[in-house]
């Protein structure tokens, strides 16, 4: 067996196991009658390795956090304040305190993510959207889009994607998506896929657009392989920074631009096409025209 060969077999059986880890949020609640009771919540998921497992439970925290801030804003109170959490390994080792580079970085980002955030609390009607929806702009570009709905939702979730993105993971591409729930557009979604026949594990991607450099660094990144040894790696996150918006912004009026996708040892360049540019336009268009806040 070839050394590449083996190679290429160890990163697969490592990249495809992933661990379970527990996370516990202390919560206080307030009681019907006088004072506040103290508990927690359990919730097991899973994660690559440790780094990611703390970034993801951060955020789980965070957004607990924004809820309780929304429901003081729409309710003027909320029924459970979020105090702090704690991850645990497999084996039960506690790793809340685990150090990695950019640490502060990361959290700042997923803090800012997640208030960004329209509320999470949900209005009772959409009349207030409807009259923000421009029939003219909508009926000109629904016919680039395909819309997919979930059968089992009663609020009528429904993805639309652009028929321009790749049909499948195992194809390079970059564009962006969204969700309208009761025909209220939401979660505006970014999403690169890089293939080849060479594992790079990028965890970051350099834009050049028009000659001006951006930055764009995933939470965390997905790999996947087939194809007689080829490799697919991507990643699928909501646009919510200010950053994110300015990033697609020069995207959608780019009249040229490339992305080097940085990996843990090599990179590698490629072109943005035109029509990959005008899908991210169409897609942010499509958006706005139908009530979204882009």
């Amino acid at each position: 067996m070839s050394k590449k060969m083996l190679l290429f077999i160890i990163s697969v059986t490592v990249i495809s196991c992933k661990k379970d880890y527990k996370y516990v949020e202390q919560i206080q609640r307030e009681r019907s009658i006088a004072g506040v009771d103290r508990e927690e919540k359990e919730e097991i998921f899973q994660a690559d390795n440790d780094t990611l497992a703390y970034l993801e439970a951060f955020q789980k925290f965070i957004i607990s956090k924004k809820v309780e801030m929304d429901m003081k804003k729409s309710l003027g109170s909320s029924s459970s304040i979020p105090l702090s959490f704690s991850v645990y390994d497999e084996k039960g080792n506690e790793i809340t305190y685990i150090d990695f580079p950019n640490k502060e970085k990361r959290e700042s980002e997923i803090t800012e993510r997640v208030f960004s955030l329209s509320s999470s609390i949900p209005k009772s009607t959409g009349a207030d959207n409807v009259n923000n929806i421009d029939s003219l702009k909508v009926n000109e570009l629904k016919v680039y889009f395909k819309q997919k709905k979930d059968e089992f939702s009663p609020e009528g979730k429904t993805w639309i994607q652009p028929k321009s993105s790749p049909p499948y993971t195992n194809q390079n591409g970059i564009y962006c998506y969204f969700q309208t729930e009761n025909n209220i557009p939401s979660n505006l979604r970014f999403r690169v896929q890089y293939y080849s026949d060479e594992w790079l594990f990028f965890n970051k991607i350099q834009f050049s657009i028009d000659g001006k450099a951006y930055e764009y660094i995933p939470l965390n990144t997905e790999t996947d392989s087939g194809d007689g040894g080829h490799i697919w790696e991507w990643f699928d996150e909501n646009v919510s920074t200010n950053n994110d918006k300015e990033l697609l912004r020069a995207l959608a009026n780019a009249k040229s631009a490339k992305m080097k996708f940085i990996g843990r040892q090599y990179y590698n360049i490629k072109n943005i096409t035109k029509e990959q540019l005008i899908g991210i336009k169409r897609t942010i268009d499509y958006y706005k025209a139908l009530g979204g806040s882009f």
